[in-house]
Protein backbone atom coordinates (compact mmCIF):
# COMPACT_ATOMS: atom_id res chain seq x y z
CA UNK A 1 0.00 0.00 0.00
CA UNK A 2 0.98 3.33 -0.91
CA UNK A 3 1.73 6.15 1.86
CA UNK A 4 -0.83 8.49 1.95
CA UNK A 5 1.71 11.23 3.20
CA UNK A 6 4.02 10.84 0.17
CA UNK A 7 0.63 10.26 -2.28
CA UNK A 8 -0.42 13.57 -0.65
CA UNK A 9 2.80 15.55 -1.02
CA UNK A 10 2.82 14.29 -4.62
CA UNK A 11 -0.59 16.06 -5.42
CA UNK A 12 0.18 19.23 -3.87
CA UNK A 13 3.88 19.36 -5.48
CA UNK A 14 2.99 18.69 -8.91
CA UNK A 15 1.35 22.05 -9.79
CA UNK A 16 3.86 24.27 -8.34
CA UNK A 17 6.89 22.43 -9.92
CA UNK A 18 4.61 22.51 -13.30
CA UNK A 19 4.01 26.01 -13.03
CA UNK A 20 7.69 26.64 -12.73
CA UNK A 21 8.63 24.22 -15.48
CA UNK A 22 11.35 22.01 -13.15
CA UNK A 23 8.70 19.22 -13.10
CA UNK A 24 11.14 16.14 -12.18
CA UNK A 25 9.87 12.59 -12.86
CA UNK A 26 7.67 10.78 -10.48
CA UNK A 27 9.50 8.52 -8.00
CA UNK A 28 8.65 5.03 -8.27
CA UNK A 29 6.43 4.22 -5.06
CA UNK A 30 7.78 1.44 -2.59
CA UNK A 31 5.28 -0.90 -1.03
CA UNK A 32 5.59 -1.62 2.50
CA UNK A 33 7.48 -4.78 4.17
CA UNK A 34 9.07 -4.91 0.76
CA UNK A 35 12.55 -6.35 -0.12
CA UNK A 36 14.03 -6.22 -3.89
CA UNK A 37 10.67 -5.47 -5.51
CA UNK A 38 8.68 -8.18 -3.66
CA UNK A 39 6.71 -7.95 -0.67
CA UNK A 40 7.55 -10.65 2.10
CA UNK A 41 4.62 -12.77 1.40
CA UNK A 42 6.07 -13.17 -1.97
CA UNK A 43 9.72 -13.73 -1.20
CA UNK A 44 7.71 -16.79 1.08
CA UNK A 45 5.65 -18.17 -1.31
CA UNK A 46 8.62 -17.86 -3.94
CA UNK A 47 10.77 -20.30 -1.39
CA UNK A 48 7.62 -22.56 -0.47
CA UNK A 49 7.03 -22.90 -4.39
CA UNK A 50 10.63 -23.89 -5.14
CA UNK A 51 10.79 -26.38 -2.07
CA UNK A 52 7.46 -27.92 -3.14
CA UNK A 53 7.93 -28.06 -6.36
CA UNK A 54 11.74 -29.91 -5.62
CA UNK A 55 10.16 -32.48 -3.58
CA UNK A 56 6.79 -33.32 -5.10
CA UNK A 57 9.53 -33.91 -8.75
CA UNK A 58 11.37 -36.22 -6.68
CA UNK A 59 8.46 -38.04 -5.66
CA UNK A 60 6.73 -37.88 -8.86
CA UNK A 61 10.00 -38.76 -10.87
CA UNK A 62 10.75 -42.02 -8.69
CA UNK A 63 6.99 -43.31 -9.50
CA UNK A 64 7.19 -42.81 -13.44
CA UNK A 65 10.54 -44.63 -13.06
CA UNK A 66 9.35 -46.79 -10.92
CA UNK A 67 6.61 -47.81 -13.59
CA UNK A 68 8.93 -47.20 -16.49
CA UNK A 69 11.87 -50.34 -15.06
CA UNK A 70 9.00 -52.34 -14.67
CA UNK A 71 7.64 -51.92 -18.02
CA UNK A 72 11.43 -51.90 -19.55
CA UNK A 73 12.67 -55.16 -17.45
CA UNK A 74 9.65 -57.29 -19.65
CA UNK A 75 11.17 -56.37 -22.82
CA UNK A 76 14.58 -57.99 -24.47
CA UNK A 77 16.12 -55.10 -26.04
CA UNK A 78 18.39 -52.83 -24.53
CA UNK A 79 17.60 -49.43 -25.27
CA UNK A 80 14.76 -48.81 -23.12
CA UNK A 81 16.97 -49.98 -20.12
CA UNK A 82 19.67 -47.47 -21.21
CA UNK A 83 17.23 -44.65 -21.68
CA UNK A 84 15.52 -45.41 -18.49
CA UNK A 85 18.84 -44.75 -16.98
CA UNK A 86 19.19 -41.67 -18.32
CA UNK A 87 16.21 -39.87 -17.57
CA UNK A 88 17.20 -40.57 -13.66
CA UNK A 89 18.36 -37.36 -12.54
CA UNK A 90 17.41 -35.02 -15.43
CA UNK A 91 13.85 -35.83 -15.21
CA UNK A 92 13.87 -34.76 -11.68
CA UNK A 93 14.92 -31.02 -12.76
CA UNK A 94 12.26 -30.67 -15.82
CA UNK A 95 9.23 -31.76 -13.56
CA UNK A 96 10.93 -29.04 -10.77
CA UNK A 97 10.85 -26.32 -13.98
CA UNK A 98 7.11 -27.32 -15.26
CA UNK A 99 5.90 -26.99 -11.45
CA UNK A 100 7.55 -23.98 -10.33
CA UNK A 101 6.57 -22.25 -13.82
CA UNK A 102 3.14 -23.46 -13.32
CA UNK A 103 3.13 -21.80 -9.86
CA UNK A 104 4.19 -18.60 -10.85
CA UNK A 105 0.54 -17.10 -11.72
CA UNK A 106 -0.69 -17.59 -7.78
CA UNK A 107 1.99 -15.55 -6.14
CA UNK A 108 1.32 -12.20 -8.48
CA UNK A 109 4.94 -11.18 -9.08
CA UNK A 110 5.89 -8.10 -10.47
CA UNK A 111 7.22 -8.46 -14.79
CA UNK A 112 10.71 -8.21 -13.97
CA UNK A 113 10.62 -10.79 -11.19
CA UNK A 114 8.33 -13.19 -13.04
CA UNK A 115 10.77 -12.55 -16.38
CA UNK A 116 13.84 -13.44 -13.99
CA UNK A 117 12.47 -16.58 -12.52
CA UNK A 118 11.22 -17.64 -15.66
CA UNK A 119 14.75 -16.98 -16.95
CA UNK A 120 15.82 -18.92 -14.11
CA UNK A 121 13.74 -21.65 -15.04
CA UNK A 122 14.54 -22.06 -18.22
CA UNK A 123 18.28 -22.29 -18.14
CA UNK A 124 17.85 -24.91 -15.48
CA UNK A 125 15.60 -27.27 -17.97
CA UNK A 126 17.73 -26.51 -21.02
CA UNK A 127 20.76 -27.34 -18.76
CA UNK A 128 18.77 -30.62 -17.55
CA UNK A 129 17.83 -31.73 -21.35
CA UNK A 130 21.64 -31.22 -22.09
CA UNK A 131 22.31 -33.12 -19.03
CA UNK A 132 20.06 -36.60 -20.57
CA UNK A 133 21.21 -36.09 -23.71
CA UNK A 134 24.69 -36.38 -22.82
CA UNK A 135 24.13 -39.56 -20.24
CA UNK A 136 22.28 -41.08 -23.00
CA UNK A 137 24.93 -40.70 -25.63
CA UNK A 138 27.42 -42.28 -22.48
CA UNK A 139 25.09 -44.92 -21.47
CA UNK A 140 24.39 -45.76 -25.19
CA UNK A 141 28.14 -46.23 -26.14
CA UNK A 142 28.54 -48.24 -23.42
CA UNK A 143 25.67 -51.24 -24.46
CA UNK A 144 27.23 -50.51 -27.72
CA UNK A 145 30.80 -51.71 -26.38
CA UNK A 146 29.18 -54.45 -24.75
CA UNK A 147 27.49 -55.61 -28.66
CA UNK A 148 31.24 -54.98 -29.75
CA UNK A 149 32.88 -57.20 -27.53
CA UNK A 150 30.36 -59.96 -28.01
CA UNK A 151 30.87 -59.63 -31.41
CA UNK A 152 34.43 -60.14 -30.96
CA UNK A 153 34.39 -63.52 -28.90
CA UNK A 154 32.25 -64.78 -32.11
CA UNK A 155 35.12 -64.30 -34.04
CA UNK A 156 33.45 -61.64 -36.20
CA UNK A 157 36.43 -59.33 -35.63
CA UNK A 158 36.06 -56.64 -38.65
CA UNK A 159 32.34 -55.72 -37.81
CA UNK A 160 33.27 -55.67 -33.91
CA UNK A 161 36.38 -52.57 -35.26
CA UNK A 162 33.98 -50.85 -37.46
CA UNK A 163 31.66 -50.45 -34.71
CA UNK A 164 34.00 -49.61 -32.09
CA UNK A 165 35.46 -47.00 -34.76
CA UNK A 166 32.15 -45.52 -35.16
CA UNK A 167 31.19 -45.66 -31.68
CA UNK A 168 34.38 -43.52 -30.72
CA UNK A 169 33.81 -40.63 -33.33
CA UNK A 170 30.43 -40.32 -33.61
CA UNK A 171 30.60 -39.80 -29.70
CA UNK A 172 32.71 -37.55 -29.89
CA UNK A 173 30.47 -35.42 -32.64
CA UNK A 174 27.43 -35.71 -30.26
CA UNK A 175 28.63 -34.75 -27.70
CA UNK A 176 30.23 -31.71 -28.38
CA UNK A 177 27.25 -31.02 -30.69
CA UNK A 178 24.82 -31.08 -27.60
CA UNK A 179 26.92 -28.81 -25.69
CA UNK A 180 27.13 -26.14 -28.62
CA UNK A 181 23.47 -26.41 -28.81
CA UNK A 182 22.52 -26.18 -25.33
CA UNK A 183 24.79 -22.94 -24.44
CA UNK A 184 23.90 -21.27 -27.51
CA UNK A 185 20.32 -21.50 -26.26
CA UNK A 186 21.22 -20.57 -22.42
CA UNK A 187 23.11 -17.60 -23.68
CA UNK A 188 20.53 -16.73 -26.36
CA UNK A 189 17.90 -16.09 -23.71
CA UNK A 190 19.95 -12.55 -22.73
CA UNK A 191 19.31 -9.79 -24.38
CA UNK A 192 22.58 -8.02 -23.95
CA UNK A 193 24.05 -11.35 -25.65
CA UNK A 194 21.89 -11.38 -28.23
CA UNK A 195 22.60 -7.49 -29.01
CA UNK A 196 26.66 -7.84 -28.55
CA UNK A 197 26.38 -11.00 -31.19
CA UNK A 198 24.30 -9.20 -34.33
CA UNK A 199 26.73 -6.42 -33.55
CA UNK A 200 30.00 -8.25 -33.79
CA UNK A 201 28.73 -10.39 -37.06
CA UNK A 202 27.46 -6.69 -38.25
CA UNK A 203 30.90 -5.18 -37.36
CA UNK A 204 33.17 -8.18 -37.80
CA UNK A 205 32.37 -9.29 -41.74
CA UNK A 206 36.42 -9.18 -42.54
CA UNK A 207 38.06 -10.37 -39.55
CA UNK A 208 35.43 -13.16 -39.87
CA UNK A 209 36.64 -14.41 -43.37
CA UNK A 210 40.31 -14.02 -42.24
CA UNK A 211 39.04 -16.43 -39.19
CA UNK A 212 37.57 -18.81 -41.64
CA UNK A 213 40.28 -18.75 -43.88
CA UNK A 214 42.30 -19.81 -40.65
CA UNK A 215 40.05 -22.42 -39.62
CA UNK A 216 39.72 -23.96 -43.00
CA UNK A 217 42.34 -26.60 -42.73
CA UNK A 218 40.78 -27.26 -38.75
CA UNK A 219 37.25 -27.41 -40.89
CA UNK A 220 38.41 -29.78 -43.16
CA UNK A 221 40.20 -31.95 -41.08
CA UNK A 222 37.15 -32.59 -38.86
CA UNK A 223 35.31 -33.02 -41.87
CA UNK A 224 37.95 -35.73 -42.64
CA UNK A 225 36.93 -37.50 -38.87
CA UNK A 226 33.41 -37.66 -39.78
CA UNK A 227 33.86 -39.30 -43.06
CA UNK A 228 36.53 -41.48 -42.23
CA UNK A 229 33.91 -42.81 -39.72
CA UNK A 230 31.73 -43.66 -42.31
CA UNK A 231 33.67 -44.75 -44.98
CA UNK A 232 36.30 -46.78 -42.60
CA UNK A 233 39.74 -47.36 -44.43
CA UNK A 234 40.88 -47.89 -40.92
CA UNK A 235 39.16 -48.77 -37.43
CA UNK A 236 40.44 -49.25 -34.23
CA UNK A 237 42.93 -52.30 -33.73
CA UNK A 238 43.57 -52.66 -37.47
CA UNK A 239 47.37 -53.63 -38.25
CA UNK A 240 48.61 -50.82 -40.57
CA UNK A 241 51.98 -49.60 -42.15
CA UNK A 242 52.15 -45.89 -42.29
CA UNK A 243 54.92 -43.90 -42.94
CA UNK A 244 57.41 -46.78 -43.14
CA UNK A 245 56.43 -47.99 -39.55
CA UNK A 246 54.03 -51.22 -38.56
CA UNK A 247 51.20 -50.71 -35.83
CA UNK A 248 47.99 -51.14 -34.69
CA UNK A 249 45.22 -48.40 -34.79
CA UNK A 250 45.03 -47.59 -31.25
CA UNK A 251 42.69 -44.87 -30.85
CA UNK A 252 41.22 -42.38 -33.70
CA UNK A 253 39.71 -38.61 -32.73
CA UNK A 254 37.80 -36.40 -34.85
CA UNK A 255 41.80 -34.74 -35.64
CA UNK A 256 44.04 -37.78 -35.74
CA UNK A 257 44.74 -41.01 -35.34
CA UNK A 258 47.13 -42.84 -32.45
CA UNK A 259 49.22 -45.45 -34.38
CA UNK A 260 50.51 -48.15 -31.69
CA UNK A 261 53.64 -48.92 -32.77
CA UNK A 262 55.68 -52.56 -32.71
CA UNK A 263 58.44 -51.14 -30.11
CA UNK A 264 55.59 -49.30 -28.41
CA UNK A 265 56.17 -46.11 -29.38
CA UNK A 266 52.96 -43.67 -30.55
CA UNK A 267 53.06 -42.22 -34.26
CA UNK A 268 50.25 -39.77 -34.07
CA UNK A 269 49.08 -39.08 -37.79
CA UNK A 270 46.85 -35.96 -39.17
CA UNK A 271 43.91 -37.27 -40.25
CA UNK A 272 43.63 -35.94 -43.79
CA UNK A 273 46.63 -38.56 -44.40
CA UNK A 274 44.30 -41.29 -44.63
CA UNK A 275 42.37 -39.80 -47.28
CA UNK A 276 45.06 -38.14 -49.31
CA UNK A 277 48.11 -40.51 -49.01
CA UNK A 278 48.27 -44.40 -49.63
CA UNK A 279 48.66 -46.56 -46.20
CA UNK A 280 48.67 -50.37 -45.95
CA UNK A 281 45.74 -52.15 -43.75
CA UNK A 282 46.58 -55.59 -43.15
CA UNK A 283 43.07 -56.30 -41.68
CA UNK A 284 40.86 -54.48 -43.63
CA UNK A 285 38.61 -57.13 -44.57
CA UNK A 286 40.34 -60.32 -42.07
CA UNK A 287 43.41 -60.28 -40.02
CA UNK A 288 44.16 -63.52 -41.36
CA UNK A 289 47.57 -62.93 -43.92
CA UNK A 290 50.55 -65.07 -45.43
CA UNK A 291 54.11 -64.24 -44.62
CA UNK A 292 56.86 -65.76 -46.69
CA UNK A 293 60.60 -66.39 -45.59
CA UNK A 294 63.44 -66.74 -48.70
CA UNK A 295 66.45 -68.36 -48.46
CA UNK A 296 69.41 -68.72 -50.31
CA UNK A 297 70.88 -71.98 -51.29
CA UNK A 298 73.19 -73.66 -53.87
CA UNK A 299 72.01 -74.94 -56.84
CA UNK A 300 72.76 -79.35 -55.59
CA UNK A 301 70.07 -78.55 -52.29
CA UNK A 302 67.78 -81.17 -52.21
CA UNK A 303 64.54 -78.96 -52.63
CA UNK A 304 61.95 -81.98 -51.58
CA UNK A 305 64.05 -82.25 -48.61
CA UNK A 306 63.51 -78.50 -47.15
CA UNK A 307 59.69 -79.03 -48.53
CA UNK A 308 59.08 -81.78 -46.06
CA UNK A 309 61.62 -79.97 -43.01
CA UNK A 310 59.40 -77.10 -43.90
CA UNK A 311 56.18 -79.31 -43.19
CA UNK A 312 57.79 -80.71 -40.57
CA UNK A 313 58.55 -77.49 -38.91
CA UNK A 314 54.88 -76.18 -39.07
CA UNK A 315 53.00 -79.20 -37.61
CA UNK A 316 55.18 -79.77 -34.80
CA UNK A 317 57.33 -76.84 -33.61
CA UNK A 318 55.30 -73.78 -34.44
CA UNK A 319 53.59 -73.73 -31.04
CA UNK A 320 50.56 -72.54 -32.27
CA UNK A 321 51.48 -70.05 -34.77
CA UNK A 322 50.61 -71.14 -38.29
CA UNK A 323 46.78 -71.72 -38.80
CA UNK A 324 47.10 -74.81 -40.79
CA UNK A 325 45.62 -73.24 -43.71
CA UNK A 326 48.31 -72.56 -46.41
CA UNK A 327 52.11 -74.12 -46.53
CA UNK A 328 54.39 -74.49 -49.20
CA UNK A 329 58.04 -74.02 -50.75
CA UNK A 330 59.05 -72.61 -53.93
CA UNK A 331 62.30 -71.75 -56.48
CA UNK A 332 61.35 -68.41 -56.97
CA UNK A 333 64.29 -67.19 -58.90
CA UNK A 334 68.14 -68.02 -59.83
CA UNK A 335 71.11 -65.87 -59.93
CA UNK A 336 74.75 -66.79 -61.53
CA UNK A 337 76.07 -68.53 -57.94
CA UNK A 338 72.98 -69.40 -56.13
CA UNK A 339 69.40 -70.03 -56.15
CA UNK A 340 66.37 -68.50 -53.76
CA UNK A 341 63.58 -70.68 -51.55
CA UNK A 342 60.14 -68.99 -50.92
CA UNK A 343 58.77 -70.88 -47.81
CA UNK A 344 54.88 -69.29 -48.04
CA UNK A 345 52.94 -69.52 -44.67
CA UNK A 346 49.84 -68.49 -43.01
CA UNK A 347 49.01 -67.35 -39.92
CA UNK A 348 45.62 -65.87 -37.95
CA UNK A 349 47.17 -62.48 -37.51
CA UNK A 350 50.09 -60.12 -38.57
CA UNK A 351 51.96 -60.82 -35.07
CA UNK A 352 51.75 -64.15 -35.57
CA UNK A 353 53.03 -64.21 -38.86
CA UNK A 354 55.99 -62.17 -38.22
CA UNK A 355 57.25 -64.73 -35.48
CA UNK A 356 56.22 -67.63 -37.62
CA UNK A 357 58.55 -65.92 -40.26
CA UNK A 358 61.20 -66.21 -37.64
CA UNK A 359 60.76 -69.38 -36.78
CA UNK A 360 60.61 -70.88 -40.21
CA UNK A 361 64.28 -69.08 -41.14
CA UNK A 362 66.09 -70.62 -37.95
CA UNK A 363 64.76 -74.01 -38.31
CA UNK A 364 65.22 -74.48 -42.67
CA UNK A 365 68.98 -72.48 -42.19
CA UNK A 366 69.47 -75.00 -39.26
CA UNK A 367 67.98 -77.82 -41.40
CA UNK A 368 70.25 -76.71 -44.45
CA UNK A 369 73.28 -76.29 -42.41
CA UNK A 370 74.03 -80.12 -41.84
CA UNK A 371 73.43 -80.85 -45.41
CA UNK A 372 76.08 -81.56 -47.78
CA UNK A 373 75.16 -79.16 -50.51
CA UNK A 374 72.77 -76.95 -48.61
CA UNK A 375 74.43 -73.52 -48.33
CA UNK A 376 75.79 -71.64 -51.35
CA UNK A 377 79.36 -72.49 -52.78
CA UNK A 378 81.47 -69.93 -54.54
CA UNK A 379 82.47 -72.23 -58.19
CA UNK A 380 85.99 -71.02 -59.93
CA UNK A 381 86.59 -72.57 -63.41
CA UNK A 382 90.44 -72.89 -64.71
CA UNK A 383 91.60 -73.41 -68.22
CA UNK A 384 94.94 -74.46 -69.66
CA UNK A 385 96.54 -72.43 -72.44
CA UNK A 386 96.96 -73.32 -76.17
CA UNK A 387 100.42 -75.99 -75.67
CA UNK A 388 100.76 -75.74 -71.80
CA UNK A 389 100.54 -78.80 -69.48
CA UNK A 390 98.74 -79.50 -66.73
CA UNK A 391 101.86 -79.58 -64.58
CA UNK A 392 103.12 -76.02 -66.45
CA UNK A 393 99.98 -74.56 -65.41
CA UNK A 394 99.89 -75.16 -61.70
CA UNK A 395 103.42 -74.79 -61.18
CA UNK A 396 103.48 -71.22 -60.78
CA UNK A 397 100.94 -71.07 -58.16
CA UNK A 398 102.28 -73.85 -56.63
CA UNK A 399 106.04 -72.08 -56.17
CA UNK A 400 104.00 -68.71 -54.79
CA UNK A 401 102.31 -70.82 -51.76
CA UNK A 402 105.94 -72.38 -50.97
CA UNK A 403 107.27 -68.86 -51.02
CA UNK A 404 104.71 -68.07 -48.79
CA UNK A 405 104.74 -70.76 -46.12
CA UNK A 406 108.58 -69.83 -46.11
CA UNK A 407 107.99 -66.14 -45.22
Amino acid sequence: MVRSSTLLSLLSAAPTEAAAGTAPPLPVPVPEGSWGGLELWQWAGLGVLVAGAWLLGRGVEWMVLRLVDRATSMTKSGWDDQLAASARGPVRYLLFVVLVASGLWALKLPPVAKLGVELVARSVGLAAVGWFLLRFVKLAAGFVEQTVVREEKGGNVARARGLRTQLSVLRRVIEVAVVLIVASLLLLQFEAVRNVGVSLLASAGIAGLFIGLAAQKSISTLLAGIQLSITQPIRIGDTVIVENEWGWVEEITLTYVVIKVWDLRRLVIPMGHFLEKPFQNWSKVSPEILGTAELYVDFRTDVPSVRAELKRVLEQESNGLWDGKVQGLQVTDLSERTMKLRALVSAADSGKAFDLRCLVREKLMAFLRAQPHGLPMVRTEASLAEGESATDAVRPGLAALAGHSGG
